[in-house]
């Protein structure tokens, strides 16, 4: 038999939830900036292989330069289209903006709501994993190597608080000086 009161296993879990909602949506932008890039890079080559292959000088001194040039100029844009790009972006943002705010949303829960009966406690935490819930119904995976950038960010402490340190509020599990070096 456990000695846990359900006030302290529902702080556990909030915070558990507040750190993997961290993780996410720290994984989820760093996946964006490389979209983003991704993007741009779609966007703007086609218009510098066309002008590389209209160049009279590369035309006449290697004409398979220029048709591959040429060919490149008129391929990416409908392969950038086909991709989807722009609402796998849109996705992106919209999840990352998401999981940040559950992420606050869980740390409040087990800082504040948490000194209230457990009752009121519990009723707060309910529609906080409802939201959970139905954002981890879109089932967005960025690549692993996201995930593990994000978990280095957050382990060195580049989402700590800074009011946190100041005020000797106790760092969350994810970040206690014992568990920064895995």
């Amino acid at each position: 038999m456990s000695n846990v009161t359900p006030t302290a296993a529902l702080i556990d879990e909030c915070e558990r939830q507040s750190e993997n909602c961290g993780y996410t949506a720290t994984s989820f932008i760093i996946w964006l900036r490389f979209l983003r890039w991704t993007r741009t890079a779609l966007l703007v080559a086609p218009v510098i292989f066309g002008a590389i292959a209209t160049w009279k000088i590369l035309a006449q001194t290697s004409p398979i330069s220029t048709a591959i040039f040429a060919l490149l100029a008129t391929v990416i844009p409908p392969v950038y289209r086909a991709s989807r790009l722009d609402q796998a972006i849109t996705d992106y943002e919209t999840l990352a903006g998401e999981y940040t705010n559950l992420r606050d949303r869980f740390r409040q829960l087990a800082r504040i709501a948490a000194q209230k009966p457990f009752p009121e406690f519990e009723a707060e935490a309910k529609p906080i994993i409802a939201r959970l819930e139905k954002a981890r119904g879109r089932a967005l995976a960025p690549p692993d190597w996201t995930f593990q950038r994000a978990r280095r960010k957050h382990k060195a402490g580049d989402y700590q608080h800074d009011y946190d340190q100041r005020s000797g509020m106790p760092l969350p599990s994810s970040t206690s000086q014992g568990d920064r070096n895995p």
